[in-house]
């Protein structure tokens, strides 16, 4: 699964308008930290322009030693300590370490930025590789590189030696925010350092069929929360961009012509609210079968009853295809309202999608 943690993509129009940027990466943590290894932010002369890497205290002194890079163009690794105490008036007691790259020059890796980006739009995982080299005390050298499943190496056997089986083993096992730190040290370049892997996924898709009030209002919450959001609906006059801003893809037409062309993995997330009993059936016959990561469907007791009775008998599902769907759909949170019911549903979203996370790492 991924979440909107990366930031690369969004970067691109930015550093595209300004090269006065300095990308801060935390590389390294040890103990209790405002936030996790992975974790970037960009900073310009107006302070935090996107991402974080812990805000508070650990974030402003960041933005203060990126103001200073901004200056001088060199690129450094930040690393302070988190051991403060209340008693005292500390701003930092979470008790860590941080180590944090602050590339002073990110508008150098455009290529590299826009390469993950249009792998991301195919819904392609992929691992960035930054490369840091420390030999130089004055300022550290950065270089990035983006690979997919069967990239083609160009480095040196040394170094494919020392990052392929790394590189494998998080393709081959992709957890949310995984990454890897590896020192390095190569005789043959002389490069001395160390190599910080990041593993990049698509956002998990939201699929919403239904663009009624509770689809639209879901597919804002959906956005807000970080998935790519599709929504169908087979009226043309309700499947509008117009009315769904937020949502990245509008559908409209018959099931098979539209709805069911989608290509559902295990992050898909497909939530059924459409205008009736008729048509919710319909969809959730595509995608009952599917390897989907949730499939949720609105509806009454009786009406849920009353399909599942009809999904079993005709032999439109197992039973341990209909267990898996969560309907009536949402968290029980007592709700009424539109607004009410579609966070309810994002709610329920949210537990699952962190629950898989869970229990892949």
């Amino acid at each position: 699964m991924s979440t909107s943690a990366c930031i690369y993509p969004e970067l691109i129009e930015l550093l595209q308008q300004h090269a006065g940027y300095v990308l801060a990466t935390v590389v390294n943590t040890q103990g209790s930290t405002p936030q996790k290894s992975g974790s970037s932010a960009l900073i310009g002369t107006a302070g935090l322009m996107a991402g974080t890497v812990g805000g508070g205290m650990t974030e402003l002194k960041v933005i203060q030693q990126s103001k200073i890079l901004l200056k001088s163009k060199e690129s450094k690794l930040f690393s302070f300590e988190l051991h403060g105490e209340i008693a005292r008036g500390s701003d930092s007691i979470c008790g860590g370490n941080m180590t944090i790259l602050l590339d002073a020059s990110p508008r150098l890796h455009l290529p590299v930025f826009t390469q993950l980006k249009s792998s991301l739009k195919q819904r392609q995982k992929g691992i960035l590789m930054t490369l840091v080299d420390t030999s130089d005390q004055e300022q550290v050298k950065i270089f990035r590189h983006w690979f997919t499943d069967g990239a083609n190496w160009s480095f040196s056997e040394e170094l494919k030696k020392n990052i392929e089986p790394a590189i494998s083993e998080l393709l081959q096992n992709p957890v949310l925010n995984a990454n890897r730190l590896i020192s390095l040290k190569i005789n043959e370049t002389g490069f001395a350092g160390f190599a910080f892997l990041e593993l990049i996924l698509p956002k998990p898709m939201l699929v919403i069929a239904g663009a009624g009030h509770i689809g639209q209002s879901l597919a804002h919450l959906g956005k807000f929360l970080g998935f790519e959001v599709t929504v169908w609906d087979d009226r043309p006059e309700y499947a509008d961009q117009t009315k769904i801003p937020d949502a990245d893809i509008v559908l409209s037409g018959a099931v098979e012509n539209s709805l069911g062309q989608i290509n559902i993995q295990n992050d898909s997330f497909l939530v059924i609210v459409t205008r009736g009993h008729k048509s919710d059936a319909e969809a959730l016959r595509r995608f009952i079968g599917t390897s989907a990561a949730y499939i949720g469907m609105i509806g009454s007791k009786a009406k849920v009853a009353q399909m599942k009775a009809s999904f079993l008998e005709n032999g439109w599902a197992t039973p341990e295809q209909w267990a898996r769907v969560y309907t009536p759909v949402g968290l029980d949170i007592g709700a009424k309202t539109v607004e009410e019911i579609a966070i309810s549903i994002a709610a329920e979203l949210v537990k699952v999608k962190n629950q898989i996370t869970k229990n892949h790492e």
